[in-house]
């Protein structure tokens, strides 16, 4: 059972709600139930209770103490305590910051470095453009005189193909024979080119300049040829045999350009910047075509009844010696 408890000076009782007290069991019956009485404080003496009230005893009455008020440097001393619990950093206000941060401009280490290849290469997008021009100068003779590209490669390798064109002489023919002719000069004269910059020579043009100079020694190279061969012909009085060499001349230079042309792109736009391969396998090119020529040469002197020593002799002067004079200017 909840009781409210009210307590009034010495004495204590208990209040109890109408709506908890419990009803009787029956009518007729008296039945009292009493809650046992809560126990009191002790009562003290007056003389206790005077002290804790503050009161002071006279002789005549009792009147009670009276609080001290505080001084002037009391009340001072209380305020500085309330200021001080206030103050931020030993002043009133927020002073503001005039530090400056320094902040470290050195670029950290890098955690990850990986390796590099520097291609020390100039810069030479006109060769780019004589590549393309070559390539023009191909299509054309693929589209119109495409079955004289397949006899022209044929000739290399059959003499008898190489006798029939030459006794035909096929008028239609020479136009793409022209273009062919032009396309061994420019791309021959850039495989020049690549050569005197991949063996490091010595030379005073550079760049475009050197190119048009190979350009033009190359086919100043194969004009005198030709007039010496002509010439030693009319001498000997072996003009018809001159001529037919001189035809397979042409051919055997033509097919070179034709072959030397993607040898000569992998040179230029390989991104690697070792070119060992390329270079080495167009040089094995050149040579295997040129022995081939010397060979068909050797084949149309000996219808003639040439001695071997004669021949020999001929092939040197004008095959071997004209390729040392040629080594002999570079190096030098």
């Amino acid at each position: 059972m909840k009781g409210e408890f009210t307590y009034q000076q010495d004495t204590t009782r208990v209040k109890l709600p109408l709506e908890k007290i419990p009803a009787g069991e029956e009518s007729g019956t008296l039945r009292v139930k009493r809650t046992a009485p809560l126990p009191l404080a002790p009562i003290r003496p007056r003389d206790e209770l005077q002290q804790e009230a503050g009161a002071v005893e006279t002789e005549d009455s009792v009147v009670p103490a009276q609080p001290s008020r505080p001084t002037a440097a009391q009340v001072r001393y209380r305020l500085w305590q309330r200021e001080q619990d206030l103050k931020v950093d030993d002043s009133r206000y927020i002073k503001p910051r005039k530090d400056s941060v320094l902040i470290a401009s050195e670029k950290p280490e890098a955690e990850l470095v990986l390796p590099k290849d520097t291609v020390n290469r100039v810069n030479t997008d006109w060769l780019t453009i004589v590549l393309l021009l070559a390539l023009v100068l191909f299509a054309t003779v693929r589209r119109g005189w495409s079955k004289y590209l397949g006899n022209l490669f044929q000739s290399v390798v059959n003499y008898s193909t190489a006798n029939r064109m030459f006794r035909e002489q096929n008028y239609s023919f020479q136009h793409g024979a022209f273009r062919l002719d032009i396309y061994f000069y420019l791309v021959f004269s850039v495989f020049l080119f690549q050569l005197i910059r991949f063996f490091r020579i010595d030379v005073s043009f550079q760049n475009f300049r050197l190119f048009l100079l190979v350009l033009a020694g190359v086919w100043f190279f194969f004009q005198v040829k030709k007039f010496l061969y002509k010439s030693t012909g009319f001498i000997f009085q072996n003009s018809g045999e001159t001529s037919e060499f001189l035809f397979n001349l042409d051919n055997h230079v033509r097919v070179t350009g034709l072959v030397l042309f993607p040898v000569v792109a992998i040179i230029s736009f390989s991104p690697f910047n070792n070119v060992e391969i390329p270079v080495y396998f167009g040089i094995l090119i050149v040579t295997a075509i040129y022995f081939l020529l010397l060979f068909r040469g050797f084949m149309i002197l000996l219808k003639k009844q040439f001695s071997i020593i004669y021949l020999f002799l001929y092939f040197c002067t004008l095959e071997i010696l004209p390729l040392v004079l040629v080594y002999k200017f570079l190096v030098i």
